[in-house]
């Protein structure tokens, strides 16, 4: 088995490797309780505010698989209730007459990967938000590049902009019908000029 340790390695240096996933979430549960590692344990708390089969479960592990389960669920549905995530683990718990004590460690270490598990989450959604912000960001732009140029010439100016070299044809070609556009648009009273008659046209509209 590949250690976990190689795999973050290689993850940090860009390289990733395919998983097959698991069928369902009590496929996922089971496969957890095996391990009997307590680390892995309180990944729980990421996981069982979801649907999954309590008794089908169950009946796949041993006697100590079984109780560690048990306490999770005890844990999780402390969090849960504190944070007030929707779950229905007091239903499995009342259910199945499920009593169990866990110490204050316990629950801090589960505590813990919860607040891990958001902080993460709220860093890939900014990550999300600001990569959908660049792509509105270069299609505007994109838009605005058509009203000013042709296909051709926002062919050279991309060639440029990626320090791409141009040919002697193209070279020539930018200093007749581009250079003059940039200049225009990069001046800056041309730029202001033009703002007023925005808000003009705006007010009169």
């Amino acid at each position: 088995m590949i250690s976990a340790k190689l795999i973050k390695s290689l993850e940090k240096k860009g390289f990733s490797l395919e998983f097959p996933y698991y069928g369902s979430l009590e496929d996922e549960i089971i496969e957890i309780l095996k391990e009997e590692n307590p680390r892995l344990n309180a990944s729980f708390v990421v996981l069982l505010n979801g649907e999954f089969d309590y008794k089908m479960v169950s009946k796949k592990l041993s006697k100590a698989q079984k109780k560690q389960f048990d306490k999770s669920i005890a844990i999780c549905n402390k969090i849960y209730n504190k944070e007030k995530i929707s779950n229905k683990l007091s239903k499995i718990i009342k259910s199945n007459k499920i009593k169990i004590k866990f110490s204050e460690s316990e629950l801090m270490e589960y505590y813990s990967v919860f607040k891990e598990s958001l902080l993460s989450f709220g860093q890939k959604e900014q990550k999300n938000i600001e990569n959908q912000s660049k792509l509105r960001l270069k299609l505007n732009m994109n838009k605005d590049l058509q009203v000013l140029f042709s296909p051709a010439k926002i062919r050279i100016i991309e060639k440029i902009f990626n320090h791409k070299a141009l040919t002697n044809t193209e070279l020539k070609y930018y200093y007749k019908a581009i250079s003059n556009i940039n200049k225009a648009v990069l001046n800056s009273a041309l730029q202001d000029y033009l703002k007023i008659i925005e808000l003009t046209k705006k007010k009169k509209c």
